[in-house]
């Protein structure tokens, strides 16, 4: 019995790390899939807010056979977003989603993504988060991606 109480107490001491780290690796991708979803309902006071001061957003978009870069802060992006004159509402649904957190602290999120529009795909490539705890929420640092078009 009491040998069955040890592993018992050994089971549940290995297992807690490993349940809280799933745990906070579903609160990274509910704060990305969020901000995804607020992004494509053209929430752009609540994009801002998820965003860490100083944040920063790297594309690397493919046109025509020719790939370039662009580099912003999270103000510039976000204050970019807002003139658009017309934007076109989309969703972002996440594949392949991988995460990992560090010290509770610091986290990064890789998946493939599609945009969908009025139900057809219109681009697609790979999203990279990497998070910040601020308090008692992720706030995103960097957001970095690859932009092809739908072929």
């Amino acid at each position: 019995m009491k040998t069955l109480l040890m592993a018992g107490s050994l089971i549940v001491a290995l297992a807690s790390p490993a349940l809280a780290q799933t745990a906070e690796k579903k609160a990274v991708q509910d704060t990305v899939e969020r901000f995804l979803l607020q992004l494509g309902d053209k929430e752009y006071d609540k994009v801002a807010a998820a965003l860490a001061p100083k944040a920063l957003v790297v594309i690397s978009r493919q046109r025509d056979g020719q790939w370039a870069n662009s580099f912003q802060t999270g103000e510039e992006w976000v204050a970019a977003l807002k003139k658009n004159p017309s934007p076109a509402a989309f969703r972002e649904p996440l594949s392949n989603v991988s995460a990992t957190v560090d010290s509770d602290r610091l986290a990064y999120l890789r998946a493939d993504f599609q945009i969908i529009r009025d139900g057809s795909a219109q681009s697609h490539g790979v999203d990279q988060f990497t998070l910040v705890r601020d308090g008692d929420a992720w706030k995103i640092a960097v957001l970095a991606f690859t932009s092809l078009p739908q072929k």
